[in-house]
């Protein structure tokens, strides 16, 4: 499970290191590192350990079969098979002996290459990777949103 949000400074070389327990986390599935790939919703990097990702894949299969059809998902036929995509450009991401990581060049890309601080935020059986600047309003963003939905469930009290 990942929790918390960690802001994490990026060294000289572009290394950054991942929160011990996550790192411990992941290791467990037999790799250390992550799968990476663009969110799909956001200017963010989504993470997952090879368990999770598999997880999803997975999902995306019987998802794309139901709809497509076993046949016509399997061939990727009009695009038919998002696992097949999201397979193409996730990007597996290993650490150093102290628990650092580099980011390839396509995941540079969407929290911005130039980025000094990379803040990792918890998803519960993901994380996301962010720059500082655009998790600051996602942030606040996400705790509006929240804080309208409990005052919703306690109807409408503050």
């Amino acid at each position: 499970m990942f929790l918390s949000t960690y802001t994490m400074k990026v060294d000289k070389k572009g290394r950054v290191s991942l929160p011990a327990s996550w790192r411990a986390h992941l290791s467990a599935d037999g790799f250390d590192g992550f799968i990476g790939f663009r969110s799909a919703t956001h200017d963010a990097i989504d993470a997952r350990g090879m368990r999770a990702f598999q997880a999803l894949m997975a999902k995306l299969s019987a998802a794309a079969e139901t709809k497509a059809g076993a046949f016509d998902a399997e061939l990727f036929t009009d695009g038919a098979n998002p696992a097949g995509y999201l397979a193409s450009v996730a990007v597996d991401v290993g650490f150093d002996g102290e628990g650092r990581l580099s980011l390839p060049a396509s995941l540079k890309d969407v929290v911005g290459a130039g980025c000094e601080q990379l803040v990792f935020v918890g998803r519960n059986n993901f994380f996301q990777i962010w720059s500082a600047e655009a998790w600051a309003a996602q942030q606040a963003t996400e705790r509006a949103a929240f804080d309208g939905r409990v005052r919703a469930a306690r109807g409408g009290a503050a």
